[in-house]
Parts: structure tokens; C-alpha cells; sequence
């Protein structure tokens, strides 16, 4: 570190003091190199500002004013001394380009430098310059300086610029109220920044508030295009359809002001609408599935499926969970999500990989990550922090492919649990083998394979396969075999990158990728150490807890023995240079941490139905939280139930009182229904059926952007933090299609993420499920349906347990019941409470089920 830029700037209308022949020049510096070890671009970033400061040092110097008219830069100049010893650098890609000169039409210009007279400026700034120029989206490629480019983002909420810069992170997504120094810092550290810029709402006339106007957002825009680093602009978050509109004008308003600038949207329905109103989109997406019933093949359907809703060629994008989410933090840790936590908190680095590379196996383009906070060690996130270094490691190894990628293609495995995306990338092919168990959403398994076998469709003869990652760049062994070529990979753990290529040449990508690697590999062992070594230590925590709440496992020890050993080999090889071997050996601490983790995780599920049975039981680092409710559930008394007409067996011409039914407005063209029916029930002689049905039963949606059906039940008053069980039977004969979520029962306490969602059962399934009555001293069911087909439901009940000695449980009055000839399909404005979301987003509000 420490090699700098500089470029020399001539003034030709003054003369340099110390030799009167030769005109006066200035340095104006540029980039200082940080990232040891790697590629880091160089640039002059703000050159007029820069030029600016230089002149006015100089003035103060000399005392007097300078003629800067006419200036300009003769030379560029790489200083490369750091310091006493050898120094070894490498050059590549120089470029130098003019800036460009405004036009009459311009609605911006830059100022000119102090004490300038009239006549030509230099590098005058327009919205066409050459660094605003430097951003292009063409179709569904993102282009800098002419050059593809993969976003690697991070929301910046306070970790420090420089730390996400050394992780390997390219782009930061800034609110308005970023400080001037964290702006200049990014600039300095060579970010891209994506600054979302709040919007005013529509004025009575419909028309959009003018940028410039006093409401001040033409001043935020200006404070960002001054740094002149910006990729895109945000225009918002988890939008609906509805907004498409005024999205589509404001993106022109933006326009007007910095034309040609990307528009990045992070769309919750609505994909082509937003894909074919918005100019310049990047259009994103997003879902959180970790801890909730969504696994990683259905959460890999879901991004497919809403990248296929937008217009061909559409750039996408999607955030990456990286966090627990805040109902999370509430529920299972009751604080603040904002307080620092006292014990070792998730998401696993594995699953956070895994999430990864679904993204860039189902097509996106880049990638956001969404919290920084969790990064940090007051969030016990120095091992995410390291993962995603890795991560970012191996995704610019990958990025000159990625950038190239056509529409991918899944394949099975010789796992059942592994499945590979499959993608033509110009001459190549890329194939991202992942692990997709199930319920690795949850807590993930060895997800390891000594042999994992994958034939790769249509590769053309005369090519070779190659295993890519930080830790090496290896070929691997393979043969023709009907279909395609099949590859043989050995040692797989959790997702591997492999290259079909013909082209090994010195300038071919086989070679590139050696090279990078080599270059990275020293850091990439030391990276990978350091994770194994905050990861053992996080298990190691969590261990002692559950032995301390009587339910260790037999194998503990003999688990973190094995881990400890590969830890203490990996800092062997690093010690004696090896850094591939120290790296793989570090990856594979991981292993027994991870047997030993869903080791006792799945103990915790044995008298369980369901992952999501408790608050707790959805996590390895909640299990002693868990083991501590359900020792306490066995010492209570079951009440009988509290929550009425749950057996639907009321005639069918009385409403259920209390209850309320939801149809959302629906995008789709599809019907819904809900009604008792009495032709299937599980006890009694009626249950409950929900169904969406496409309305053209002959063109069924391949998929459904925003249906559902839902009934919510009354809201039952009961004393704060007592314990409830919550049963149900359900069915749903056939498979459900187009959806993600299927058919969902949840409660008001944990909330719709926690939901049990269901595709298909084997005839009626009971589900249980354990909760604590929240603040609110009320509880509620929601019971919903959000995909093609049909699903029933019955003897749906909430059941108070009791402490030894209570004989009553503290109900509060009940609505009267009220009787209606429309039956359940009539909508009931009941105290049933506020309603639940069917989907948590991070910004902003959460699509609602509305009464």
C-alpha cells in the first residue's frame, strides 16, 4: 500500500518560479493503492475540485493570483516508492480520456476556478462528462468506462468505508444523509455509490415535485454528483405495482437533471411494468428466507420466476440477507435490534454463501448486501465479515464471466441435494454446483460430498473443466458421456464455481484466473483461518450453554477436537507459505462445527412437527433460549381452547364470528375462493377450503406475482407472555404452483415469517406450533392460501397452558356472535387486530393483508 497516482497539470499563461523558460506546473494527485495483494483501479476522481485545491495552495504561496486558462494535464505519474526495500507492481489497462465540453443545452455547468476570467474553461462539467459517461446500462449490462461491471453492494449504515473496502465490496448504497466526510472517504477508497434520494409525494394535481424546488432533493442530488462517483440513483424500495407510474415520471425528472444515469428499483410485483415504464432500470428484488419456512429451492424458484416477469433483457439485481431480521430480534431475543447482542447470534457465513450463489445461479447481475450492522462484532459479525471477503474474492475471480452470462439453466447432480446452474458465458461455460438441502434455511448441514458427479449439457468437444476459487485454480477430471460432458468434482463443500473452456492460451481465462488467484491466496488463507477461528469460538459458546441447560450431545467434544486440529493445520501451512492448503484446511474446520451444530439442532426437532415450533427452535444459537421454553412447557397444564368456530362447524348460513376474509387486489388473472365446505372436513362435517384458480383454466400462470386469499380469525385477549399451543389440521391434496409461500398458518406473537408454509400433504397433517401472547395481551391466526390449488383447513384451535394450581384462564370479553346469510366469503370488521404481513421487506412497509 501506499503506491499513489498523480497527474501534472500545465498552466502555459504563468511561469514556474524556479526556471522562468518552462511554464508552471502543478500535481494534482490522484488514488492511493490499499488493497495489498489485488487489483485496485487507480483514478484521478474530482479533478476539478482537485485541480482547485491545488491551485489555491499554490496562491497562497506565492502570494498572488494564477491564469489558469488554458491549462492542461501532460503527464500521469505513478509514484511507486513505499518505503525502504523491494517493491513489485503490476500496470495494466491505462487509460486517458479528455473531459468533455458542455453544451448550450445543458442544464448544469460547473463553476470555474477562483479568480478564472471569461474566455475557454477547462474540463467544464456537464451531465454528459466523461465521468458521468463513464456509467452506461446497455440492455442487461452494466458498463464503466466501457467495461462490464458487477456490483458488489453494501448498504452503508455506519461500518467504516475503508473496512467494506478492504472486504472486496465496490459499491455502497448511501441515504441522503450520509456525511460530507464518509462521501469524500468513498470517493477516496474508489466506491461506486447508488444514493437513495427520498422522493416527495404527489402534489393534489397529480404532478410530481419539481428536483430543483425548495423542497431540497435537486441540492441532494447535487452534493452526490459532485463527487462524481455515482453508478445509479435509488428510487425506492419494495414498490408495488401501483407505483410504476410515478416512478416512470420521476426517473424523467431525474433524467432532465443527469441524463442517461441507471435507475435502480427494488420491486416487490410489478416486474414488467416497472421493466417496461422505467427508463435506465436496474431492477431488483429481494426475499429473506433464512429462518423462516421458505427453503433454498424454493427461494431459488422465486428469484427465477420474478426475473421471468420482467422484459427480455432486463438488468436484475437482488439483495442478499445478511442479518436477522427485526421481527426476528424481537421475537427470539426480545430487545432492540439496534442494541449490540451478548451471546453469538446468526446467520451462518455458509448460509450466507449459499444465498449468493442461488443469486448469481438464477441470473442476477449484482448483488446488494443488506446490513453492515451485522457485520460487526457488537452483532457478533466478524465471521459474516470474513465470509464475505471471501465472497467477494471469488466472485471477481468470476466477474469477467459473470458479466457475460446468458439465462442459466439448472441441473440435478449426483446428490439429490445438490443442484448446479448451468450458464454459457461467450466462449465458456459456467457451472455453480450448490447445496439446496432441506432446511438448510435453518441451520445448514455438512453439505459436503467426497465425489460429486455433474454432467454438464452441450459442452463442446475439445474442452477442459477447471475448479475456480480463492483457494486454487485446478483442473478437474472429466469424460464424454451422453447429453454432455460429465465432471467429476472431488471434496465439495456447500458451492463451487467450475470452467468449461477450450481456451488455456496465455491470454485465455484459465490462465487470467491462475493469475489472479496467485495473487490473492496469501490473503485468502489468512481470511479463511481467521473465519474458522471466530467460528469455533461462536460454537464452542453455544455448546457450553446447551451442556449448562442439560442437553449437550455425546460427540461434542470429539467434533470441536476435529475442528481444532484442522485449525491448528491451516495455521501450519499458512505459517510455511501454503496458502492454498491453509485455506482449504481452514474451510474445512468448518465441517465438524457444522455436523456438530445439526447434531443438536435435529435432537431439538425429534418431539417437534415443525422447524418454526418456537421462536427458538429455528436457529442453532437459540437452542438453549428454546430448551429453556420447552423444559418449562412440561411443567404446565393444557387448557382447553379459547379460540371459537375453529371447527367451522357453524351452519353454513351464519358468518363464523369474528372472522374476517382478505382477498387481495390481485395482478393476476386468476380467481380465489374461500368457503365451508363439507365434502372433505377432518372432524365434524365442514372444514375450511381456500382456492386460487386461473381464470382461463386452459393458459395457467406459470406463476402468481401478488395473489392470495386469507381468513383471519378473532383476536382471543389473554394475559401477556402466557404460553399457547396453536393447532391445525391442513390438506392439500394436490401440489400448489406458482408460488413460493404455498399455504400458510401463522400467528399475530412470531408473525408471518414464521409461518408454517405448506406445497402438498399426504392427506390431513396436524401442525403445532408454541408461542407467548405478545404485548398486546391478544393473539390471532391467519390462515392463507397464495398459490394455484386448493387447501383445506379444520380444528384449528388456541390452547392456554396453565401453571400448576390455575384453574382459569383470564379471557377478556369476546365479541357477540353475529349471524349473516352470507355465510364466511362476507368480510367481518372484527376486533381480530392490526393484520399481519404476508411478506416482511426491509424498507418500508410490508405488503398488508388488509381486513
Amino acid at each position: 500500500p501506499g503506491i499513489a497516482l498523480m497527474v501534472r497539470v500545465v498552466l502555459p499563461r504563468e511561469r514556474d518560479p524556479k526556471n522562468l523558460d518552462q511554464p508552471m506546473t502543478l500535481m494534482v494527485p490522484g488514488d492511493v493503492y490499499q488493497l495489498a495483494g489485488r487489483w485496485q483501479q487507480l483514478a484521478l476522481r474530482q479533478p476539478m475540485k482537485k485541480l482547485r485545491e491545488q491551485v489555491q495552495l499554490a496562491r497562497k504561496e506565492l502570494k498572488r493570483d494564477l491564469i489558469v486558462q488554458d491549462a492542461y494535464m501532460d503527464r500521469v505519474i505513478l509514484n511507486l516508492y513505499t518505503g525502504p526495500g523491494a517493491t513489485e507492481a503490476w500496470i495494466d489497462d491505462l487509460e486517458v480520456s479528455p473531459l468533455t465540453e458542455s453544451s448550450s443545452s445543458s442544464p448544469k455547468t460547473e463553476a470555474r476556478l477562483p479568480g478564472e476570467a471569461g474566455g475557454a474553461e477547462m474540463g467544464k462539467r456537464t451531465g454528459a462528462s466523461h465521468r458521468q459517461g463513464e456509467v452506461q446500462l446497455r440492455g442487461n449490462s452494466l458498463q464503466v468506462g466501457g467495461e462490464r461491471y458487477f456490483m458488489r453492494a453494501m448498504r452503508h449504515t455506519g461500518t467504516p468505508v475503508k473496512t467494506l473496502r478492504d472486504a472486496g465490496f465496490n459499491t455502497l448504497w448511501l441515504g441522503t444523509d450520509t456525511p460530507e466526510a464518509v462521501l469524500d472517504e468513498a470517493v477516496q477508497q474508489g466506491f461506486w455509490m447508488v444514493p437513495t434520494v427520498e422522493t416527495p409525494p404527489e402534489d393534489k394535481a397529480g404532478a410530481q415535485a419539481n428536483l430543483t424546488s425548495a423542497n431540497g432533493l435537486g441540492k441532494k442530488m447535487s452534493r452526490f454528483l459532485d463527487q462524481e462517483s455515482v453508478l445509479a440513483w435509488n428510487l425506492g424500495n419494495n414498490l408495488p405495482t401501483e407505483e410504476a407510474g410515478r416512478l416512470a415520471s420521476l426517473a424523467k425528472t431525474f433524467h432532465a437533471t443527469d441524463p442517461g444515469r441507471p435507475m435502480a428499483v427494488d420491486v416487490w410485483d410489478g416486474f414488467g411494468r416497472y421493466s417496461r415504464s422505467v427508463d435506465q432500470v436496474m431492477l431488483g428484488m429481494h426475499r429473506w428466507p433464512l429462518f423462516t419456512g421458505m427453503d433454498l429451492t424454493q427461494y431459488r424458484d422465486w428469484l427465477m420466476l420474478r426475473r421471468q416477469f420482467a422484459s427480455p433483457g432486463t438488468y436484475t439485481w437482488t439483495w442478499v440477507q445478511t442479518h436477522l431480521p427485526d421481527w426476528y430480534v424481537r421475537t427470539a431475543y426480545h430487545q432492540d435490534p439496534a442494541m449490540a447482542f451478548q451471546e453469538p447470534v446468526g446467520p451462518h457465513p455458509e448460509q450466507i454463501r449459499l444465498l449468493t450463489y442461488i443469486a448469481l445461479g438464477s441470473g442476477m447481475r449484482g448483488l446488494g448486501y443488506w446490513s453492515d450492522k451485522f457485520l460487526a462484532d457488537s452483532h457478533s459479525g466478524r465471521d459474516r465479515l470474513l465470509a464475505l471477503a471471501l465472497l467477494n474474492l471469488e466472485i471477481s475471480l468470476l466477474e469477467p464471466l459473470l458479466v457475460s452470462a446468458e439465462e442459466p439453466r439448472w441441473i440435478d447432480t449426483s446428490v439429490p441435494d445438490v443442484k448446479a446452474a448451468v450458464m454459457r458465458c461467450d466462449k465458456h461455460l459456467l457451472v455453480l454446483p450448490v447445496w439446496l438441502g432441506n432446511n438448510t434455511q435453518f441451520v445448514p448441514p455438512q453439505g459436503a460430498a467426497t465425489i460429486l458427479r455433474v454432467v454438464v449439457p452441450h459442452a463442446p468437444v475439445g474442452t477442459s473443466a477447471w475448479e475456480v476459487g480463492p483457494g486454487g485454480v485446478r483442473a478437474v477430471p472429466w469424460k464424454r458421456a451422453v447429453g454432455g460432458m460429465e465432471v467429476l468434482l472431488r471434496d465439495f463443500n456447500m458451492a463451487a464455481a467450475v470452467v468449461v473452456t477450450s481456451d488455456l492460451g496465455a491470454t485465455g481465462p484459465i490462465v487470467r484466473f491462475q493469475e489472479h488467484q496467485r495473487r490473492v491466496a496469501r490473503t485468502a488463507a489468512q481470511w479463511s483461518y481467521d473465519q474458522a477461528a471466530e467460528s469455533l469460538t461462536k460454537t464452542r459458546t453455544v455448546v457450553a450453554d446447551l451442556s449448562q441447560t442439560g442437553h449437550g450431545e455425546v460427540d461434542s467434544a470429539r467434533l470441536l477436537e476435529r475442528a481444532q486440529k484442522s485449525l491448528e493445520l491451516s495455521a501450519a501451512y499458512r505459517k510455511n507459505g501454503e496458502h492454498n492448503d491453509a485455506f482449504s484446511e481452514g474451510q474445512r474446520v468448518l465441517r465438524p462445527l457444522r455436523i456438530l451444530m445439526r447434531s443438536h439442532w435435529e435432537r431439538a426437532l425429534r418431539e417437534l412437527d415443525t422447524p418454526l415450533a418456537t421462536p427458538w427452535s429455528g436457529s442453532f444459537y437459540t437452542l438453549p433460549r428454546h430448551w429453556i421454553f420447552m423444559d418449562r412447557m412440561r411443567g404446565l397444564r393444557l387448557a382447553e381452547n379459547v379460540l371459537p368456530g375453529g371447527d367451522f362447524e357453524l351452519p353454513t348460513e351464519t358468518n363464523l364470528p369474528g372472522w374476517t376474509l382478505q382477498e387481495d387486489t390481485t395482478i393476476d388473472e386468476v380467481l380465489v375462493a374461500a368457503r365451508r365446505v363439507d365434502n372433505n372436513a377432518h372432524g365434524g362435517k365442514q372444514c375450511l377450503m381456500l382456492r386460487i384458480q386461473p381464470k382461463d383454466p386452459g393458459h395457467s400462470p406459470a406463476a402468481l406475482e401478488r395473489a392470495m386469499v386469507a381468513i383471519h380469525s378473532p383476536a382471543i385477549k389473554l394475559q401477556v407472555g402466557m404460553p399457547v399451543r396453536i393447532t391445525a389440521w391442513i390438506q392439500i391434496p394436490k401440489p400448489l404452483a406458482g408460488t413460493g409461500d404455498g399455504a400458510l398458518l401463522f400467528d399475530s406473537a412470531a408473525g408471518e415469517p414464521m409461518a408454517i408454509r405448506l406445497h402438498q400433504t399426504p392427506g390431513w397433517r396436524q401442525v403445532t406450533l408454541y408461542r407467548e401472547v405478545p404485548e398486546s395481551g391478544q393473539i390471532h391466526l391467519t390462515l392463507a392460501l397464495t398459490g394455484l390449488g386448493t387447501a383445506y383447513f379444520d380444528d384449528v384451535k388456541i390452547e392456554p397452558l396453565l401453571e400448576p394450581g390455575e384453574t382459569t384462564v383470564p379471557l377478556a370479553t369476546r365479541p357477540p356472535p353475529s349471524a349473516s346469510p352470507d355465510g364466511i366469503p362476507t368480510p367481518v370488521n372484527s376486533a381480530a387486530g392490526p393484520p399481519m404481513p404476508i411478506s416482511i421487506n426491509p424498507a418500508g412497509p410490508a405488503q398488508p393483508i388488509k381486513p
